[in-house]
């Protein structure tokens, strides 16, 4: 995790035990906004990463929902460059905290210190990767604003994360505001620098000032001062001379210009763009073994559905990404038309696969080759594959065939009739808080098919075939598949392939019916659409994806649910103290315990009720033993409540409009009328010890129907004949219709004096409008 950059870094303590359902295992780092620990899911059993957000920031409520935000950012992705969310929680101190998947080896900038020096195409590749998780946050509406090597994680496996959302703005929301620059310097874009509004064009700067410091060893704008590295990225042009000399250098250095450009209009628009220019240089320049290795992994690279920016064509090229281990997905051919994003990866377990730069991109079993690339970026036109003369034994064979290939035909006609599975990006669901248990994984899909080398007759055809079927566009799928029977009746593959399409296509129907489902929040029919999804399609990705989501909505309901029973218990809990109050003020004490006690039977811990309860008992037992004529069952000493006195303002209790006059004298009354509040004490213990702590709380009852606003305060506390006074602002200035309002409290930790024998605490509060109100606390 970054470190922070600010000047006062704020006070990290290491933590020990038990976070929620976590075990704390070690401390794995320091970041900008916390701790982040090695920690074990006593639920789940399984170990995590747990970042913790220091307290000092959890009480400023704007960077508790950066960090809240950074959770639900990243959880509402689903990427393998992507680190994944589990969980979302609180510690009882009040700091947030979250769950990630727990990573495994270094991040990038640390990597590149570590002998041996990484070679050129490595260190592409690994950009590569990082390009593929943008495309996916971008596609999402997702900036990350802080790219920069501490943030790219580099797995054991090879594999690359993209970590630390916390700074990340949802393009869909104004939390941060225009303005505001978030970001480490020496990677941040002009406009993030110039505080302009950005957009993913801003961290593609930033992916571009990485590739130049891993190409030259220095970063591009770096400066000792702060203000010039924000001059040298907005005035001055990257030094292109400290590039290393060589083919490979001089053929990556265009990227670079391109990456690096100030205009956000000449820079590349999507991460999908950069990633092929990429893509197609490490296609032409990776040589070494171990770069080989690292490119027959997967990244699952997505083409925006459609071109939110001004894009440029971008020359194509079948990509055999980096990451997990598993199939390639073809980037397809520059074109004026805006690229297909690929909704169904292929196989991701078994045998490995490799996308063909022949028309169609062939999907084939076995090793993972890097195909060479042509000379020039066009794609080389395909000759038409002479057809192939069949045995004249076969003839019977194929004959037989036939039949079946016009049932399939037939078939597959009455399937795709169907609606036509589109391309566009599946609704991205409105992120939700984490809920306080962590989701369950997600699913995970069947492999997805696989089929034998395209052969025969029928070769193109089938290629465009699983081509189609590779990118999720059954539809195309089955007429291509359809057109391969035609061609050749005896190719199983194509009916293998048609099969398999059908079936896609029915699961793609059933998806985009969940969707709907969950959009007006019918789960139970949001999860039958899904279990149907898999049935028809067990390898189908977004149906194996729904299961997360759809988990996701009912903890939210739970949450939601949860909240309101909170929200209720809270106000039956007011209500009961309001009852006591208005129980004590009348001396009916009995009431006034009960509705003590019914405070605590909702919430066992407050603090108002125990007190309250213990002063009703205390003063039942006065009353009672003066009413007996004995005292002896009373407590030796115990703080009593004396009558709350209330005056209202100078000249306001004569009769106005009335004057003395001849024989007729007027008498101005002596007591204002009664005013509609009362001043209440609550101590806790009743009855203190020698050498024991207590605590005096004392409250304002509001007993009318509007506010009273209190203006001024004064306390005097006599012990033993000493007396000590003073003048205060009271803690709570306006008191609610019905209310009580806590308006002084002496510290906690008092202790009672041994010997005392007389202590006195008198409270007075004043109105603006001179109204006052005085009662008295004695300890008897």
């Amino acid at each position: 995790m970054a470190e922070p950059t600010e000047p006062d870094k704020p006070v990290v303590k290491d933590l020990t035990g038990k976070i929620g359902k976590y075990e704390i295992v070690r401390p794995l780092g320091k970041g900008a906004m916390g701790q982040v620990y090695l920690a074990h899911d006593t639920v789940l059993e399984r170990d995590v990463a747990l970042k913790v957000m220091v307290a000092q920031i959890a009480d400023d409520p704007e960077l508790k929902q950066r960090f809240e935000r950074e959770a639900r950012a990243v959880a509402k992705m689903t990427h393998p460059n992507v680190v994944m969310v589990f969980d979302l929680g609180s510690h009882t101190d009040g700091s947030p905290y979250i769950a990630m998947e727990l990573l495994k080896g270094q991040d990038l900038q640390k990597a590149v210190r570590m002998p041996p020096p990484l070679p050129l195409e490595r260190k592409v590749a690994i950009i590569v990767q990082v390009l593929a998780g943008l495309a996916h946050a971008h596609q999402a509406g997702i900036v990350h604003r802080d790219i920069k090597p501490a943030n790219i994680f580099i797995q054991e496996d090879g594999s690359v994360k993209i970590m630390d959302f916390g700074v990340a703005r949802l393009t869909t929301a104004s939390m941060t505001g225009t303005g505001n620059i978030v970001g480490t310097a020496d990677y941040m874009s002009p406009e993030q620098v110039q505080g302009k509004k950005v957009d993913g064009r801003s961290d593609l700067f930033s992916v571009g000032c990485m590739l130049f410091e891993l190409a030259a060893g220095r970063r591009p704008f770096h400066s000792d001062n702060l203000m010039a590295i924000f001059y040298k990225i907005t005035h001055e042009e990257a030094n292109f001379d400290l590039i290393p000399q060589g083919a490979d250098y001089d053929a990556l250095l265009p990227l670079l210009k391109k990456a690096l450009a100030k205009d956000i209009d000449q820079r590349y628009q999507t991460a999908y763009q950069f990633a092929v220019d990429l893509r197609e240089w490490l296609r032409a320049h990776s040589t070494t073994a171990s770069t080989q290795n690292v490119l027959e992994q997967l990244v699952d690279l997505e083409a925006p559905t459609h071109a939110p920016l001004a894009t440029t064509d971008a020359p194509g090229v079948s990509f055999s990404p980096t990451g997990v281990a598993g199939a390639t997905v073809e980037l397809g051919r520059g074109s004026s038309a805006a690229p297909r994003r690929p909704t169904l990866a292929p196989t991701r377990t078994g045998g490995r696969t490799v996308v063909d730069p022949a028309a169609g991109g062939t999907v084939r079993p076995g090793p993972t080759r890097v195909m060479p690339s042509p000379a020039r970026p066009s794609p080389r036109p395909q000759p038409a594959p002479k057809a192939s003369l069949l045995p004249i034994v076969a003839i019977g064979l194929a004959l037989v065939a036939v039949g079946i290939a016009v049932w399939l035909v037939l078939r597959g006609q009455q399937a795709v009739t169907s609606p036509p599975v589109t391309q566009a990006a599946a609704p991205t669901p409105t992120p939700t808080p984490a809920p306080a248990t962590p989701l369950p994984p997600p699913v995970t899909a069947a492999p997805a098919p696989t089929f034998a080398e395209p052969a025969g007759k029928a070769a193109v055809s089938l290629r465009a075939a699983r081509s189609a079927f590779a990118a999720g566009d059954f539809e195309r799928a089955v007429a291509s598949a359809q057109q391969a029977v035609r061609e050749d009746a005896s190719n199983t593959t194509a009916a293998e392939i048609l099969t398999k399409a059908l079936a896609g296509q029915k699961a793609a129907v059933r998806v985009r019916a969940a969707e709907a489902a969950l959009a007006r929040n019918d789960l139970s029919a949001a999860e039958g659409e899904a279990t149907a999804a898999l049935q028809a399609a067990p390898w189908y990705g977004p149906a194996a994806q729904l299961g997360s989501r759809i988990e996701a909505a009912r903890a939210q309901a739970q949450r939601e649910g949860e909240a309101k029973a909170l929200q209720a218990r809270a106000a039956q809990v007011n209500a009961a103290l309001n009852q006591a109050a208005a129980s004590l003020q009348a001396k009916q004490y009995d009431a006034a315990i009960a509705a003590y006690e019914q405070a605590l039977l909702l919430d066992p811990n407050n603090v108002a009720a125990q007190t309250g309860r213990q002063a009703a008992i205390g003063s039942k037992s006065m009353v009672e033993a003066a009413a007996s004529g004995s005292r002896s069952v009373a407590p030796a000493h115990a703080f009593v409540e004396g009558r709350t006195d209330k005056k209202g303002a100078e000249g306001a209790s004569g009769l106005v409009g009335f004057e003395d006059s001849a024989g007729v004298p007027v008498k101005k009354g002596t007591q204002a009328a009664e005013l509609p509040g009362s001043i209440r004490f609550e101590a806790n213990p009743a009855s203190p010890k020698a050498g024991e702590r207590y605590k005096v709380s004392v409250f304002f009852v509001n007993e009318g129907q509007q506010p009273i606003q209190l203006s001024a305060m004064s306390v005097a506390t006599t012990v033993d004949g000493k007396r000590q006074s003073g003048s205060l602002p009271p803690m709570a200035t306006t008191a609610a219709p019905g209310a009580r309002s806590l308006v002084f409290q002496t510290p906690g930790d008092q202790l009672w004096k041994e010997g005392t024998t007389a202590w006195t605490m008198e409270l007075t509060l004043r109105t603006p409008k001179g109204e006052t109100y005085r009662n008295t606390l004695t300890w008897k």
